[in-house]
């Protein structure tokens, strides 16, 4: 079963990367036909797009677009960490990174034919206008891009990659029913959770939020105390949590992503840890602090589904 399992990753990772040869005619066929379209952006903006960008600059939006089989010029970073994301790196290898507040230096640097903004804030650079005189600029407002599905089908409608952006999100809603039955055969209503533990702190991620979002919505796994007595309009995506709350922790399954080595290595040495049901049955599992888990997006969302898999299904 895993065998089949991860052919259907590398099958949907790939799924615009990838194609057989009548389907790459059919995509240059495609190609040859674009012609420049003016639109109109989530925040009024009238853009131009021309035909085939070949520069796209997409910054903290490189999930969707790799996922329409496109690679940026340049990825998104946090220049004083070097911080990149690093669950696409499969994807963006060689890529230059440019800093999260988009200089206008860098920008015109990198010679763009086309801008995606995630939000208006992220332009923290200059002004639209500047940026729009290097390059056309769309503008993705926040409620779009909250929506990973919303997204990749508002940046399929403006590159005129339709059919990829559908093709994915049919493949992953395939791919969400084929685990979410096996998940229910092997635990069924046992209670799961994640937690985060960063700079000396505790959190759990709402339940309808990126990670939270895979495994209480689309995986309808049964969240664990701490997630289901969150207030419904809780608002913040990163909940701290006390270590006196995590000592009350009902969860059977428990993924712990790690960010902070001390701080798990003492909270492991706590006489409570070893009293959560997932500590005493042998159902905790290490993430790595940079992994999939940290975001949200068709990529991010599947290798967080497979690392579940991964884990509950095949013991790993």
């Amino acid at each position: 079963m895993k065998r089949l399992i991860l052919l259907s990753t590398v099958g949907l990772a790939m799924l615009s990367a990838c194609s057989n040869g009548s389907d790459e005619a059919v995509d240059n066929e495609t190609e040859a036909e674009q012609e420049p379209i003016t639109v109109t952006d989530k925040v009024g903006n009238e853009v131009t797009v021309p035909a085939n960008p070949q520069r796209i600059i997409a910054s903290y939006l490189e999930d969707p677009l790799v996922t329409l089989g496109v690679t940026p010029t340049r990825q998104w970073s946090v220049a004083s960490r070097s911080s990149t994301q690093v669950y696409l790196e499969d994807y963006l290898e060689g890529v230059e990174p440019i800093d999260s507040t988009l200089p206008l230096e860098a920008i015109m640097e990198a010679e763009p034919d086309f801008i995606f903004a995630s939000g208006e804030e992220s332009l923290a650079g200059g002004s639209y206008d500047q940026y729009n005189k290097i390059a056309p600029t769309y503008v993705i407002d926040g409620e779009t891009k909250d929506d990973w599905r919303a997204t990749l089908s508002l940046m399929g409608d403006v590159l005129q990659k339709e059919d990829e952006a559908n093709r994915a999100i049919d493949e992953y809603d395939a791919h969400v029913e084929d685990v979410k039955a096996q998940l229910q055969e092997e635990i069924g209503d046992s209670k799961v959770a994640a937690l985060w533990v960063i700079g000396g702190k505790y959190y759990v991620v709402a339940p309808d939020v990126a990670s939270g979002a895979v495994l209480f919505e689309d995986l309808e796994l049964t969240p664990a105390n701490l997630i289901d007595e969150l207030p419904e309009d809780v608002g913040a995506h990163w909940n701290p949590v006390s270590l006196e709350a995590i000592a009350e922790l009902d969860a059977e399954y428990l993924f712990l992503i790690d960010s902070d080595p001390e701080t798990i290595e003492k909270l492991e040495s706590e006489s409570v840890w070893s009293t959560i049901p997932a500590v005493e049955q042998g159902n905790l599992y290490n993430r790595e602090g940079s992994s999939s888990w940290l975001y949200n997006g068709y990529q991010a969302n599947m290798q967080t589904i497979n690392s579940v898999y991964d884990a509950i299904i095949e013991g790993e």
